[in-house]
């Protein structure tokens, strides 16, 4: 009998206060008005996702400088809009709640790869909520690019481009066939790498050859490590 005291004795020790413990999203859960803010508090793993994310994100905001910082919180703005969108209309036969469990990942897993330290150059994987840019040295010492982004809702529009880039003066120019004209051009600013896109005379700002209707590869990038 008192074997049997000692070893429960033990265990609430061990794994009372550890299991009493419920993890913290990066808000007052008090103050949660959202169905997306409630559910987070009533799940210990999405609050944790939640923590890393903010804790992710105001470690990318200190490093980096103040005008990719500013990128970036626009860039989590938009995560926030889409992730609720998400939650209210889940995709396929998914829940609300593993929509936003899987969310709350990609978000997480994207804020965690960012690479904090200056990067030179064009070279090396950028990416953003819609989507990514890669562009790597060739054997002749040119450079490739791939770029492909989607609608981050419900994927309503994609793009899809590759090509050669030539370096003129601080600016990286795509040549292709797939743009039909279009140029894309990307800049080094701070730690971030901006993409424009300028149309051929006479073409509609929205029909980009390599976009679906209304889709744009356009914007500000962010430096990331990838396997």
């Amino acid at each position: 009998m008192n074997r049997l005291v000692c070893v429960s004795a033990l265990l609430l020790a061990l794994c009372g206060p550890a299991a009493s413990l419920a993890a913290k999203p990066s808000f007052d859960c008090a103050k949660a008005r959202t169905d997306v803010e409630k559910s987070i508090c009533a799940d210990s793993t999405l609050a944790e996702q939640d923590a890393s994310i903010a804790a992710n994100f105001g470690k990318a905001r200190k490093t980096f400088d103040a005008a990719t910082a500013n990128a970036l919180a626009e860039d989590q703005r938009w995560f926030v809009q889409v992730r609720d969108e998400a939650f209210a209309a889940p995709l396929g036969d998914g829940s609300p709640q593993k929509e936003l469990a899987d969310r709350l990942k990609y978000r997480d897993d994207f804020l965690a790869s960012l690479v904090l330290k200056r990067r030179q150059g064009f070279e090396g994987d950028w990416e953003n909520l819609a989507g990514g840019l890669s562009i790597k040295k060739q054997p002749d010492g040119r450079l490739s690019f791939d770029g492909s982004a989607a609608h981050p809702e419900n994927g309503r529009w994609v793009c899809d481009v590759q090509g050669i880039g030539a370096v003129r003066g601080n600016a990286l120019v795509i040549e292709t066939t797939d743009a039909e004209g279009w140029t894309l051009t990307l800049v080094r600013k701070g730690s971030r790498l901006v993409l424009s896109e300028t149309p051929p005379a006479g073409a509609a700002a929205s029909e980009r050859p390599y976009c679906g209707l209304n889709g744009t590869l356009g914007g500000a990038y962010f430096p990331v490590s990838r396997p």
